[in-house]
C-alpha cells in the first residue's frame, strides 16, 4: 500500500505519532489516508498497540527492511529536492493537493493565515527544501528575455519535477519578484497577479509568459511617475499598472470619442493596445507625443503627457459642459431656471410626446447642473447616459435638440409667451406709446391697422 513504508518508518522513530497534531505535516498525506494506512498496518500485523503507543512487530520490521525508504532524488533525476508532501511527487495532482495549493496561494499572495498542521502548511515548509531548484527557476524567469512558462515547465519536467511542484515554486518566485516581473496571458499584459491567475497558471501554463521589467534609473521615469502615481518611482511595472488603472476608470465615451487632440488620441490608443510595459514607456508613449525615444524626451514631453492625461480624465466633464452650452444656445436661454419657467408657461398646450417628456425633466431643477443636463440629454436621445455615448450619439443629440427647440418656439409664439426675439428698441417704442394720450394712441393704432 502506497506510503506504508513512510508510516512504518515514522512510527519506528516515534511510537506516539498518532497523538501528534503535526502528523499531517510529518507524513505529508491527508488524515483520511493516514487513517486507512493505520487500519491496514494493524490488519496485516505490522503494528501492535500498547495503550496509546504503537510499535512495529517483527512482520513490520521485516517489511520495512525489505522495503526501505528511498530518496526521491535518483541517479536519473539528481536535481529533485527532498520534499515531504507525497502528493507533490505524483504526476497528476489529486484534488486534495489542488485545494492545498490554492490555500498556499492565498497565503503568499493575499497574506491569509495558513491553517496550523495542515497540508498547505506542509507545502509552505517544503518550499524551503526547494531552495536550489527555486533559485534556478528564478534565474530563468529573470533572464531579461520574455520567457514562456511552458518552456520552463518542460525543462524541469525533464529533470524529474512534477507540474504541481513546479507550480508552487513559480508561485513563490512570482510573489517574491512581483514588482519586477511582467505577466502575460495569451500575449496580453496582466495588471494583477491573484489566486485565480495562479489557478490558470497551474492548469494552462502554455498561456503564460514572464519578463523582467527593470530599466535603468532614468531620471525622467520618476517625473513620469509623479504625473501618473502622484509620487516618485522608477519601477516601470508600478508606473505601468498605475497608468492602466487610470485608463480602466475612464468612461466608454472617453475611450471611443475622436473629439480629443490628436496627441491624446494617439496616447489613448497606444496604452489600450500596449503589450509590453518597457516598450510602452521606452518607445511607444514618447513616440506618440514627441516622436523621440525616452532618453531624448524633455520637459515638453512631460507637459504633453500631463496635458493628454488630463484631457482623458476630463473628457466626460467637457462633454457635459458642451451639452449644456448647446442646449442653452438652441433654446435661446442662459439658465436652467429660465428654461424651466418658459416650459411651465406653455405646459397646458404641449401635445407633442417628446416635448411632454422633456417638460418633466427640464422643470426638475432641484438637482445640480451636471445631473440636470445629463438627464435631459438621456431623455432627448432616448438611449444611454452621455458617459456611454459614441460620437454618433452626440451628433444625434444635436439634431434632436434643434428639432425640439423649433417645436418649442412655435408653441411659445402661438400661445404668446415668446419674448426671446424682442429687442431693446421694442421696449423703447412701447414706453413712448404708453406715454401718449388715449386719443393719440387710438390715432396711432388706426394708422398701424391701415398699413
Amino acid at each position: 500500500m502506497i506510503y506504508l513504508n513512510k508510516l512504518l518508518h515514522k512510527i519506528k522513530e516515534n511510537p506516539t505519532i498518532f497523538k501528534s497534531p503535526e502528523i499531517i505535516m510529518i507524513l505529508g498525506i491527508t488524515p483520511t489516508q493516514i487513517k486507512d494506512l493505520k487500519k491496514f498496518a494493524l490488519e496485516k500485523s505490522f503494528l501492535e498497540q500498547r495503550k496509546q503507543e504503537f510499535f512495529l512487530t517483527n512482520l513490520g520490521e521485516e517489511h520495512l527492511n525489505k522495503n526501505p525508504l528511498a530518496p526521491w532524488a535518483t541517479s536519473e533525476y539528481p536535481n529533485r529536492p527532498e520534499i515531504n508532501v507525497e502528493y507533490l511527487k505524483l504526476e497528476k495532482a489529486p484534488a486534495v493537493l489542488t485545494k492545498a495549493m490554492r490555500n498556499l496561494a492565498k497565503h503568499l499572495i493575499n497574506g491569509e493565515e495558513l491553517k496550523p498542521f495542515s497540508l498547505e502548511k506542509a507545502l509552505f515548509e517544503d518550499l524551503a527544501n526547494c531552495k536550489k531548484i527555486s533559485e534556478k527557476i528564478e534565474k530563468d524567469i529573470l533572464s531579461g528575455k520574455q520567457v514562456k512558462l511552458e518552456k520552463i515547465t518542460e525543462k524541469y519536467l525533464k529533470e524529474g519535477l512534477t507540474n504541481s511542484l513546479i507550480s508552487i515554486i513559480i508561485l513563490s518566485v512570482l510573489v517574491k519578484n512581483i514588482d519586477k516581473i511582467a505577466i502575460y496571458e495569451k500575449s496580453m499584459f496582466q495588471l494583477k497577479f491573484d489566486t485565480l491567475m495562479f489557478d490558470r497558471i497551474f492548469a494552462c501554463p502554455q498561456n503564460f509568459e514572464f519578463k523582467k521589467t527593470e530599466m535603468p534609473d532614468e531620471f525622467i521615469l520618476k517625473d513620469i511617475s509623479k504625473i501618473i502615481l502622484n509620487k516618485k518611482s522608477n519601477n516601470i511595472l508600478e508606473i505601468t499598472k498605475g497608468l492602466y488603472y487610470l485608463i480602466k476608470t475612464l468612461d466608454k465615451y472617453t475611450m471611443n470619442t475622436q473629439n480629443l487632440s490628436k496627441k491624446t488620441i494617439r496616447l489613448r490608443n497606444i496604452i489600450v493596445n500596449a503589450k509590453d510595459p518597457i516598450s510602452l514607456f521606452n518607445r511607444d508613449i514618447p513616440k506618440a507625443l514627441e516622436n523621440n525615444s525616452l532618453q531624448e524626451c524633455d520637459r515638453e514631453f512631460l507637459n504633453d503627457l500631463k496635458t493628454s492625461l488630463n484631457e482623458l480624465k476630463n473628457a466626460t466633464a467637457s462633454l457635459t459642459k458642451d451639452l449644456k452650452k448647446f442646449l442653452f444656445e438652441s433654446f435661446h436661454t442662459k439658465s436652467k431656471e429660465n428654461l424651466a419657467e418658459r416650459f411651465l408657461k406653455i405646459r397646458y398646450y404641449i401635445g407633442d410626446k417628446d416635448l411632454k417628456t422633456l417638460l418633466n425633466t427640464v422643470t426638475d431643477t432641484n438637482v445640480n447642473d451636471d445631473l440636470w443636463i445629463n438627464r435631459i440629454a438621456t431623455v432627448i436621445n432616448k438611449s444611454r447616459v452621455p458617459k456611454d455615448w459614441s460620437d454618433e450619439d452626440y451628433a444625434d443629440f444635436k439634431v434632436k435638440t434643434k428639432e425640439l427647440a423649433l417645436k418649442f418656439f412655435v408653441l411659445e409664439a402661438t400661445v404668446g409667451t415668446d419674448e426671446s426675439s424682442i429687442t431693446p428698441q421694442y421696449h423703447y417704442v412701447l414706453n413712448n406709446l404708453l406715454n401718449l394720450s388715449k386719443h393719440e394712441q387710438l390715432i396711432l393704432l388706426r394708422k398701424m391697422v391701415n398699413l
